[in-house]
């Protein structure tokens, strides 16, 4: 089942949602996701047609409830149109359900501050001012502009999961310095969806672990539970890669997804989107998922890839009595992921 998890963060928001033709036949439709509205509602905040970014990120929100990116989002755009209390409502909404990382719970709490103070409700902005300082003393302390809103968007995101893999890593140091595979719930979401994120060492360089997860094509030599694979490249000339995943009891699942990766000296960044698949029915799919590696060199620990996943996934309904297939998204089959990652680069190169 470790294959679902490789499924997804974060620089996920980097990657369009252009299909190449033939995964998408002309004069046939597709359904646009909670994540495509986002997309469209970001644009539109950075064009500050704010009015346009509210109809998509409501219609964002109302494909997937829980989605607080957009939320976040929607709260500035109102609160850009001076509608105050309803951005209000929005960011109370997202602190209320106890979803985020530490950095994603600051904007939350920083947002709701600037809109509390522009509402003329003070006590409110004093309580989330002094939340701030216990969520991040330092950057609580170097103040913003009074309508400096923080917008979730691809600039956000990249520097949030680096803040949370370097969170990860200052609070797990001993262990994943001793071969520990450190894993963290990020949000306790609804209705079997799921974020996570996870850091571990990988014997080898980053060009070698980076050419192992990219080996699209080889995914069912190593990859637990992954059948089959269709690399494709998009107009963009990135990858578009269908898998077909298989389970336990002759269940399968197949997704569609769209890979970018970023390379500089000693680290690669690997982002990776769900794309629609017309032709599938819903109970032969996922609803959503997106994701994030992150492989950097080790500092003090030559011929070792420090390596951080994140995952969101949404599987959907799931029928009756197989609810495994979201129980067994644990830290065991994550886990099982990095060893079967290790492995195949130890075959590869060593």
């Amino acid at each position: 089942m470790s294959a679902l998890r490789i499924l997804i963060l974060s620089s996920c928001f980097l990657l369009s949602n252009s299909v190449i033709g033939s995964a998408n036949p002309a004069g046939q439709s597709h359904r646009e996701t909670a994540h495509d509205f986002y997309l469209k509602g970001n644009a539109f905040c950075h064009e500050g047609k704010y009015d346009k970014a509210i109809l998509a990120l409501v219609r964002s929100i109302e494909l997937d409830p829980d989605y607080y990116y957009a939320r976040i989002n929607l709260g500035v755009a109102l609160a850009e149109t001076g509608r105050f209390e309803k951005a209000i409502e929005q960011f109370s909404w997202c602190i209320s359900k106890k979803w985020g990382s530490g950095p994603d719970r600051f904007v939350f709490h920083f947002n709701r501050s600037l809109a509390a103070d522009a509402a003329g409700d003070k006590d409110l902005a004093l309580k989330d001012r002094a939340t701030l300082k216990k969520l991040d003393p330092l950057r609580a302390g170097k103040g913003k502009a009074p309508r400096d809103y923080v917008l979730m968007d691809v600039a956000y995101v990249e520097k949030r999961n680096q803040a949370d893999r370097d969170r990860l890593l200052n609070a797990n140091r001993a262990s994943v310095t001793k071969g520990k595979v450190v894993i963290r719930q990020v949000a306790k979401l609804e209705k079997n969806k799921q974020e996570y994120e996870a850091m571990g060492l990988i014997p080898g360089t980053v060009a070698q672990v980076s050419s192992v997860l990219t080996d699209y094509a080889s995914y069912p030599k190593f990859m637990p539970d992954v059948k089959k694979t269709t690399v494709r490249i998009s107009a963009d000339k990135r990858k578009i890669v269908d898998h077909a995943l298989g389970l336990p009891l002759g269940f399968v699942k197949k997704y569609r997804l769209k890979f970018h990766a970023k390379n500089s000296r000693g680290r690669t960044q690997l982002s990776w989107k769900k794309l629609p698949w017309p032709e599938l029915k819903d109970k032969e799919t996922v609803v959503d998922t997106y994701g994030q590696w992150i492989l950097e060199d080790f500092p003090g620990a030559d011929g070792q890839v420090l390596a951080y996943y994140r995952i969101y996934t949404d599987p959907g309904n799931i029928p009756l009595g197989t609810g495994w297939i979201v129980d067994t998204m644990t830290t065991e089959s994550i886990e099982d992921m990095f060893k079967a990652i290790a492995r195949r680069v130890k075959d590869l190169y060593n």
